[in-house]
């Protein structure tokens, strides 16, 4: 199936005549494969498709504007000014539409102004399967910042096996890595993309890491707790005794004190996945933070009031 997937994106790759796009970027998760964070860079040079000859890394299926160019009324006179007179602005509008939906269709998210893409790396001797699924929002900044994060998750699981490749032999099982996505935005002027990255490399059973990206779209600033917060300080705490009551009460019979008080302890690595809400923030805790594998990922919702003591950024929420 995966193969058969590749084929097909690869046929629609050059039908639609896209080059592959990459870059490289380091990023923060659970997982021991993976290099540390750093800061916001540039973009890094274009790989080459070398090393892919027949079954090519698919990347930025569609790279043109990502209906960033939603046409509302007011934006006729700078239509006028880019493509000359525009005589019925409902026209204008109703062909945005149908861009937007085509667009929708072509890339397989239903949200307007969302165009979905696709990493994938297959059939590659010695090397594990990967696809992951990311968006592109319309914000050059995000776009550029989501991409290159996406690429460096591909890179460095390429990597954590360029001196085990005994797994690739005896009757052993390809190790895969599947990311998918999720969206949501607490206004216009913040966006998060949740990631769950699961990967498997031979063991019992796959593992799972819950990565959030959290942006200011003003500003393409990627949001951390110290960005977020006045008082980070003060936002560990409060995240950590409500969810300490919240999971005690839900994990009944799988609750587990030692597990609950290291993984809610109050360090910044403890709360490295939030996800910005309308209603204030959620909290993505990896299997085996605060539970057993068997109780899964945990997610504890915090309404915005309760935060309010470790002053959060109102902006953000639109305030």
């Amino acid at each position: 199936m995966l193969r058969f997937l590749c084929l097909l994106l690869t046929l629609l790759t050059q039908l639609t005549l896209v080059p592959p796009v990459s870059a490289a970027r380091s990023v923060e998760t659970f997982s021991t494969w993976l290099p540390p964070l750093l800061p916001m860079a540039g973009p890094s040079p274009t790989e080459g498709s070398a090393s892919f000859p027949s079954f090519p890394e698919i990347e930025d299926v569609s790279q043109s504007a990502p209906l960033a160019a939603q046409t509302k009324t007011s934006d006729v006179a700078d239509m006028q000014n880019l493509h000359g007179k525009v005589d019925n602005p409902r026209t204008v509008e109703a062909n945005s539409t149908d861009r937007n939906a085509a667009a929708a269709i072509i890339s397989g998210s239903p949200r307007p102004g969302i165009i979905e893409h696709q990493l994938i790396r297959c059939e590659r001797v010695g090397k594990p399967e990967i696809n992951i699924s990311y968006p592109s929002l319309g914000v050059k900044g995000v776009d550029s910042d989501i991409r290159q994060w996406v690429t460096s998750i591909a890179n460095a699981f390429d990597s954590s096996f360029d001196n085990d490749q005994d797994i690739f032999h005896d009757n052993h099982s390809t190790p895969e890595l599947w990311g998918s996505y999720s969206i949501t935005s607490p206004s216009t002027k913040a966006v998060s993309v949740t990631f769950e990255i699961w990967t498997y490399t031979g063991s019992a059973h796959g593992n799972l890491d819950i990565i959030t990206l959290n942006y200011n779209t003003l500003t393409s600033q990627r949001l951390g707790v110290v960005d977020i917060f006045e008082d980070p300080d003060a936002a560990l705490s409060i995240m950590s005794s409500l969810a300490y009551k919240e999971l005690s009460k839900r994990l009944g019979g799988l609750r587990q004190e030692h597990m609950l008080r290291a993984g809610l302890a109050t360090v910044p690595e403890n709360f490295a996945s939030l996800t910005l809400t309308p209603q204030g923030l959620r909290v993505n805790f990896q299997p085996y933070q605060v539970a057993p594998w068997a109780a899964g990922a945990q997610r504890v919702d915090i309404p915005l009031d309760a935060l309010r003591p470790a002053r959060p950024l109102l902006l953000l929420w639109g305030g």
